[in-house]
This record gives structure tokens, sequence and C-alpha cells, in this order.
């Protein structure tokens, strides 16, 4: 764990992967997000969700205040609602040598430490 990351039992933000189409067209056209795999005791901590833009933009570009989190279809998976469109945050890196080398999975952080960080690795 990152100098200064938080437990488990403090996060509230799930950060997920996206590519374009789906980042425009879903994240930021729909204010939604699904077919997510969260873990269930990590649901109903969850109050925000940020989008990590793949390469070539490499970064963390937008949050959301979550307003529910829902069964997806007949899966084991999870629709997440937003509050409110996404807001675009200043880009949250990820560093050419840093300890963060690839983004493919969610991951789980707190807002507190999205709105300090300057890298990936200030998250994880």
């Amino acid at each position: 764990m990152a100098p200064g990351v938080a437990s488990t039992t403090e996060y509230d933000t799930v950060v997920v992967p996206a590519r374009g189409d789906g980042f425009k067209d879903v994240f930021l056209g729909e204010h939604r997000w699904y077919a997510v795999r969260l873990h269930g005791s990590m649901r109903p901590q969850i109050r925000y969700i940020a989008v990590y833009q793949v390469a070539p933009v490499s970064a963390i570009t937008h949050v959301a205040p979550v307003r529910s989190i829902e069964p997806w279809k007949d899966t084991r998976k999870w629709v997440i609602n937003f509050t409110e469109p996404a807001r675009e945050i200043k880009p949250i890196p990820m560093p050419k040598e840093g300890r963060v080398r690839s983004f493919q999975n969610l991951r789980y952080t707190t807002k507190a430490q999205l709105e300090t960080a300057t890298s990936l690795d200030d998250l994880w």
C-alpha cells in the first residue's frame, strides 16, 4: 500500500477503466456505468465513481456522485447510476515510471485521496 493510502473500510470511491466510445456514450451520455463487478462488502460504501480513460489519455478524468447501485440484467454484475452528470477533474495520470503499471480492472480509493492525488501512485 502506498503511503497515505486508505484502508478498505474507508474506501468510498470506485475507479473504473473506460475506452473512448463507452466513456462518451455511457459514462458521460447516460450518467451511469454498467456491468461492473463490485465486491459485495464494498457496495454499501461506494458514494462516488471516477473514470480512468485508457490510452492514449491514461488518466482519471471525471468523477460523479452515486445515486444507486442495482443488479445488471441477469448477471452477477451491477449498474452504477449517477446522481448528476460526471464532473471533469484535473487529470490524474499514470506516471511513465510509476508503481502503477496498468489499469485494466476497477480499483477502490477515497474521494479525499482523489482530490489531492497528482498521479495514480498517490492512490495505489
